[in-house]
């Protein structure tokens, strides 16, 4: 491998510096309350998921035997479950094991993989455009989205799946330039890696798979040329995307029929099920609150209205471009008719939505440039757009600051009043009650209670949200107990204590037998010692 010399560095530094700068910045804006914090906000239950199943593997679980705290397997006796294929939770299990159990060291990792995903993404416009300023700008745009930057950094994998989109994207349009193989190779890899993380990340390479299907009838999709050769290599190396996906997913139905416990819920919730609220409800959630997190206002509109637009730059934007925006609003839609309800409140799931940015905005800014280049290259435009990220970037510090430690406030340029209560109210939770687990746990090996020993945690629907926080095997209230006969299932599965975190339980009956031996109470959390003999 040749070194590349030190005047090669320099243009390298000289051409990306701006980029790495602009990165640095809003990191450094967005991420002091976030980078070294438990799971903030809503959606801790499934944070907590995929922390516990690192925690697992940082205690020496295998590869293919993730498991968890929440004891719900194998008639009650382990956590062992899979969702999607495990390889950044057992990535940053090894690095634990030198590190320690870190948030930050979790954090920090996906940080990196966000910067890999906005690089490449930058790369790719620079070598479409051919020009600096463009790329800068538009990949700064897509880094202003809050659901990237919030989730970009939490547990979850929906926003390195998305990163993994970018790079495979960049290596794809590497291999169109160079057709190199090697490289259309590492562009399947990372396809692979979006998919076997979030199935749903995969927008992008359907339209990929259509546009190679398509020349394969020898249409040529970039005016005179092809984006792919249409041959059995690259044949293979798309079948061999879907192979590895389905072959872990078939592995993990398996490893969950086997030991009788799933933590993921795989089925669709359609838009026209009833019993979802219907589409009037969605849309006030979606208009009130999520939207919020997805874009600005202003990017939003603007999508909107290059959307409607591009339908009509048939011939004369490559078919390529005008088939991306096309397909992909396509699958964007069916995404949204098969799990519209969960866009509501759910917002980490408009991450796979993101995907429409440069499928809409790319096609748009290559008509600039190839119909009106003055107009491109000219100061006016690039001084409006630069005005246009400093605003949506002062959106998205606001934005994140509300999702992680706002509990006061107006935030006039968020402007939503209910979005912004809701959100303060999320944040007085986790001050209130998420934090109590943290100095909980000490306390419990204080009065004696051992990280070994298995307790019931009540009033609690989560998989894993107490138990992981408390480093503690065993049962919440997912499965909703209501007979006395439930609880001394648990006591004969190993349960040692019973946690009480409002007074009310206190006088369910089916409760009483297991409340004569109150060992403690913290912060409003009553803790009973149970027996075999109750």
């Amino acid at each position: 491998m040749s070194i590349l010399s030190p005047s090669t560095w320099m243009q390298k530094l000289k051409r990306d510096g701006l980029f790495l700068l602009l990165f640095l910045a809003f990191t450094v804006a967005y991420y002091p309350s976030i980078i070294k914090t438990p799971p903030l906000n809503n959606h801790t239950w499934r944070q907590s998921d995929c922390l516990s199943i690192t925690r697992y593997y940082a205690r020496g679980a295998g590869f293919f035997e993730p498991e968890m705290n929440m004891q719900l397997g194998d008639y009650y006796t382990t956590g062992k479950t899979a969702g999607e294929f495990p390889i950044l939770y057992y990535t940053v299990g090894q690095i634990w094991k030198i590190t320690g159990e870190s948030f930050f060291v979790y954090r920090l990792f996906y940080l990196i993989i966000l910067f890999f995903g906005i690089y490449a993404f930058y790369r790719s416009l620079r070598l479409i455009f051919n020009d600096n300023w463009w790329a800068l700008v538009l990949s700064g745009l897509l880094f202003t989205a809050p659901v990237l930057i919030f989730y970009g950094i939490s547990f979850l994998t929906d926003a390195p799946a998305f990163c993994f989109i970018l790079i495979g994207l960049y290596f794809l349009l590497r291999y169109h330039l160079e057709q190199t193989k090697k490289v259309f190779l590492l562009a399947m890899l990372f396809f692979a890696l979006a998919g076997l993380i979030k199935v749903s990340s995969l927008i992008a390479f359907v339209f990929l798979l259509f546009i190679f299907l398509l020349e394969m009838l020898s249409v040529k999709t970039l005016g005179s040329k092809k984006v792919f050769q249409t041959n059995w290599f690259e044949a293979l190396g798309f079948l061999g995307v879907l192979a590895m996906m389905f072959s872990w997913y078939a592995y993990a139905s398996h490893y969950n029929d086997l030991h009788r416990f799933k933590y993921t819920f795989n089925n669709i919730y359609p838009l026209w099920d009833p019993e979802e609220g219907g589409i009037p409800k969605l849309w006030k959630t979606i208009s009130t609150y999520s939207s919020y997190v997805f874009f600005s206002r202003p990017i939003i509109f603007l999508m909107a209205i290059l959307l409607v637009t591009i339908p009509f730059l048939l011939k004369k934007i490559p078919l390529f471009a005008y088939l991306s925006t096309l397909i992909v609003t396509i699958g964007v839609a069916c995404y949204i008719l098969l799990w519209g309800p969960l866009l509501g409140v759910h917002d980490y799931y408009y991450v796979a939505l993101l995907i429409l940015f440069p499928a809409i905005v790319v096609p748009a800014a290559w008509y600039i440039k190839s119909r009106f280049p003055t107009t491109f290259s000219g100061k006016t435009l690039k001084v409006l757009l630069t005005l246009f990220l400093v605003y949506n970037f002062i959106y998205a510090v606001s934005v994140t600051q509300l999702k992680t430690l706002a509990i006061d406030g107006n935030y006039p340029i968020v402007g939503n009043a209910s979005f912004v209560r809701e959100m303060h109210w999320l944040n007085w939770n986790r001050y209130t009650n998420i934090d109590r687990f943290e100095r909980m746990k000490v306390f419990l090996l204080q009065k004696n209670i051992q990280l070994e020993d298995r307790i019931i945690y009540l009033n609690d629907p989560s998989f894993n949200v107490p138990l992981y926080a408390l480093d503690r095997k065993g049962w919440t209230d997912y499965e909703e107990y209501t007979e006395s006969k439930e609880i001394r299932l648990l006591i004969h599965k190993g349960a040692k204590y019973i946690f009480l975190p409002i007074p009310e339980l206190k006088t369910e009956a089916y409760l009483q037998p297991f409340l004569t031996d109150s060992i403690a109470d913290f912060e409003g959390v009553t803790i009973y010692r149970l027996s075999s003999s109750q």
